[in-house]
């Protein structure tokens, strides 16, 4: 079981891990004198390989989704569940005695992965409990030498984070592959990346991952599943139970039940020693019994579940058809998730015309592998539909101003891009 230390939690964001990795890189090259003393640079980078690793700016991720600091009352920049919290959970919480919050939570751990095998039917291999994904994430980043792992660009901030300078491309692409995938695990190591894809909503047939890590078994492939409880079918796309003993699933309860306050997931693989390896020793009582009862109770409601679902896929069609003829925005649509995400050189501008709606949109940039800067927008429930539109109607006045002040002589690019936008359909982003 993983060793969580409760003084570490979280305690390496980029700057401290950037500066203790300068400061080792400066005493080694102290240490070891060169064979040319000319020659006295230093290079405070991970080994380079083959594979292509933009240099970003770390420090402009920006605000990560639902940063009360957005100051906005209607977040669509976290892909947390609009319809939540599931209600069994409040109800849970409700239901609590005293003496379950009295004792420690003993037992805590082993009632969340009895739960995951019971909600997946998968009761091979082992589980290990830990304070949702991102406890994991951060695991790693400590347990595993960053020069081993691969981070397929586009990529979530906290892989970004964790592993600061090991995203990469092949050949700037814009959205994951397999390709990209088996690249990576073919320089060995440890290659993490989310199915569904975060921020792009793509979907990877999760047969080719498995196939893509057998033919790399001294590799570790990590995915996260953390969205993939919002596809239509989430048994179909899971790799979770697969027989490869390469393969680690990180799954978690926070964004799909509206729970994000209760931190409870697990990482599953079919092989228990590579867990230890990955996340080290655990520790006592490293999950409050108080999230696990709450998501427990969540999980266990596959009637809201499924109508939940039913509600965010239909409210995804309809953000679908709103971006689709927004010139300035190139929305690349998708059908297996609860959010857009579209290409705008404007980004910027567009979150700032929707914060001024008290909306708040996600921005990616650079930093993120994005280029040019991209909006992934969370589907607004029907009753914020008015809202959104009147924002809408202020983002197409916005973008239409900078297409009108662009010389005459671009006339045809202009043309052109008018012909674009009116040209878009709903098209899944599935490869």
């Amino acid at each position: 079981m993983p060793y969580f230390p409760a003084s570490q939690r979280y305690a390496l964001p980029w700057r401290a891990i950037e500066m203790r990795r300068q400061r080792e890189m400066f005493a080694h090259a102290a240490a070891a004198p060169s064979a040319d003393p000319l020659d006295r640079r230093i290079d405070d980078r991970p080994p380079a390989s083959r594979l292509s690793r933009p240099m970003a700016d770390q420090s402009s991720f920006g605000a990560q989704g639902g940063d009360p600091r957005r100051g906005v009352d209607m977040d669509l920049s976290t892909c947390v569940n609009r319809y939540g919290p599931a209600p069994a959970a409040i109800a849970a919480l409700r239901s609590m005695s005293p003496a379950e919050v009295l004792l420690h939570p003993y037992d805590a751990a082993e009632r969340l992965a009895d739960l995951y095998r019971w909600a997946t039917g998968v009761r091979n291999g082992a589980y290990v409990a830990g304070r949702g994904a991102s406890e994991f994430i951060w695991a790693m980043g400590r347990e595993v030498d960053p020069a081993d792992v691969h981070v397929p660009l586009p990529a979530y901030t906290d892989y970004l984070k964790a592993f600061p300078g090991r995203g990469f491309s092949l050949a700037g692409e814009q959205f994951p592959s397999v390709e990209q995938v088996d690249a990576a695990l073919d320089k060995g190591g440890l290659v993490i990346i989310s199915n569904p894809h975060n921020p792009t909503g793509t979907v990877l047939d999760p047969k080719d991952l498995v196939a893509a890590a057998d033919a790399h078994p001294d590799a570790t492939l990590v995915v996260d599943e953390s969205y993939v409880n919002f596809m239509a079918d989430p048994i179909e796309w899971s790799v979770l139970g697969c027989d490869a003993p390469n393969i680690v699933v990180l799954r978690s309860t926070s964004k799909f039940y509206g729970i994000a306050a209760m931190r409870a997931g697990i990482a599953w693989c079919a092989d228990h020693e590579r867990l230890k390896r990955l996340f080290g020793e655990q520790e006592n009582w490293g999950l409050s019994g108080v999230d696990v009862h709450a998501a427990c109770a969540a999980v266990r409601d596959f009637h809201w579940a499924s109508h939940s679902r039913s509600w965010m896929h239909a409210d995804n069609a309809w953000l679908a058809d709103a971006l689709a003829d927004v010139e300035g925005l190139d929305p690349r649509c998708n059908t297996n998730v609860h959010f857009q995400y579209a290409f705008c050189a404007r980004s910027e501008n567009v979150a700032a015309v929707f914060q001024r709606h008290g909306i708040g949109v996600r921005v990616l940039g650079v930093a993120h592998g994005v280029q040019p800067d991209a909006l992934r927008i969370v589907a607004p429930r029907v009753d914020e539909r008015d809202r959104f539109t009147a924002a809408i109607a202020d983002v197409r006045e916005e973008l239409g101003s900078a297409v009108a002040s662009l010389p005459l002589t671009r006339i045809s690019d202009r043309r052109a891009a008018a012909q674009t936008s009116s040209s878009r359909r709903l098209r899944p982003a599935v490869f």
